[in-house]
């Protein structure tokens, strides 16, 4: 079984996905140099992008040096399942035993084409020496140059395209630079604080789009500067709400012992949310009216369908008014829960009224159109 004192070895080629199988409908294990050779050939047919095709070339080739050699050589294929795991690795052993039992070898040259495949040497190596493996490398690979070409283009277009220009190198072009000069002149701390504040707004206008919204307000429509002035009045409205509010409570003896000492929260906290809400719910209610009256206008002009869910909207809004200024009394001390329920239910059949209204005319409009 020896050929000049030189041990007798078998060249090893792993399929540990079984793409051989699959795609030349080929049984393995398949040993013979000839019949490695049409399973190559028919893998590469069946697709020539694979590389277990040059795999098992490479595998033959790697039998024929040996042969050149003096060594008593052999070439097989096996192959695991193409859901890889436990079950293609139990495969694979028992394919390489079969071919152990019909040939007696004195080591396993191992041929893969990457370190998945490698996963089994383990294996291998409980069933005979692995004397030798031998890792493919495709030299061209039309994906690997794809994604070359593809990285190049990305670069080129964040170095020259003035779209993401202006983050990826204006930004920490403007960081580097003012870090530089303030530490130029000594002043380090300001330096970190000023480049850490740079990169915030960066953040911040990169992350909620602010710089598309700038952009967009020169090409909007008449509708649109009608939603935008809605919403900003509504906005400064809210904020004013709340600064009022917060200087009336501010100014009371119960807030100041709150202050002093927390747990009295539960004491006074629900005559200072009262406060609260009875000062500011008439801004609270008008800036929300105002933004959705001026959605209402926007999906009216639109002639959008959304209109008719936004003046729902706005109409919940002006039944929850009442209740809300009662519950501001309820907390204050001086108003009665009874009417607050009648209050809801009064709002809650007036809104079941117009939206069963509602309703029933899209139904009857669509219908006859």
């Amino acid at each position: 079984m020896e050929k000049e004192g030189k041990p007798t070895l078998l060249v090893l080629c792993i399929d540990r996905d079984n793409d051989i199988g699959a795609k030349t409908g080929l049984p393995t294990p398949i040993v013979g140099r000839d019949k490695c050779i049409v399973a190559a050939t028919r893998l590469a047919l069946a697709d020539p992008e694979e590389a277990d095709a040059n795999t098992v070339f490479a595998a033959v080739k790697e039998h024929d040096d040996l042969t050149h050699k003096g060594y008593l050589a052999e070439v097989a294929i096996v192959a695991g399942t193409q859901k890889r795991g436990v079950e293609a690795d139990e495969k694979i052993m028992q394919e390489t035993k079969s071919i152990l039992n019909s040939y007696k070898v004195d080591g396993i040259v191992f041929v893969s084409d990457g370190a998945e495949d490698e996963f089994v040497i383990p294996i291998i190596q409980n069933l005979k020496p692995v004397i030798s493996v031998r890792r493919v490398v495709i030299k061209h690979s039309e994906s690997v140059e794809a994604s070359y070409i593809i990285l190049s283009k990305y670069l080129k277009m964040l170095i020259y395209d003035p779209r993401y220009s202006r983050f990826f190198l204006g930004v920490p072009g403007v960081l580097l630079l003012t870090f530089g000069i303030l530490t130029v002149l000594g002043k380090t701390a300001e330096a970190i604080a000023a480049s850490l504040l740079i990169l915030g707004l960066a953040f911040v206008v990169r992350g909620f789009d602010l710089d598309k919204l700038a952009s967009a307000l020169t090409q909007m429509r008449p509708s649109g500067y009608l939603r935008l002035f809605s919403t900003l009045a509504a906005v400064l409205i809210l904020i004013s709400s709340l600064y009022v509010g917060f200087t009336t409570i501010s100014g009371t003896p119960e807030y100041a012992k709150i202050v002093v000492r927390p747990e009295l929260f539960f004491e006074y906290g629900p005559y200072l949310i009262g406060l609260f809400l009875q000062e500011t719910v008439n801004l609270i209610w008008i800036g929300f009216g105002v933004f959705l009256a001026g959605s209402v206008l926007y999906h009216w002009i639109r002639q959008s369908y959304k209109l008719v869910r936004t003046a729902t909207t706005l109409l919940i809004l002006l039944l929850l008014y009442f209740p809300m200024t009662q519950i501001s009394l309820i907390l204050l001390g001086k108003g009665s829960p009874a009417y607050l329920i009648s209050l809801l239910l009064i709002g809650l059949a007036i809104l079941f009224l117009v939206v069963s209204l509602v309703y029933q005319y899209i139904i009857v409009k669509r219908l006859r159109g």
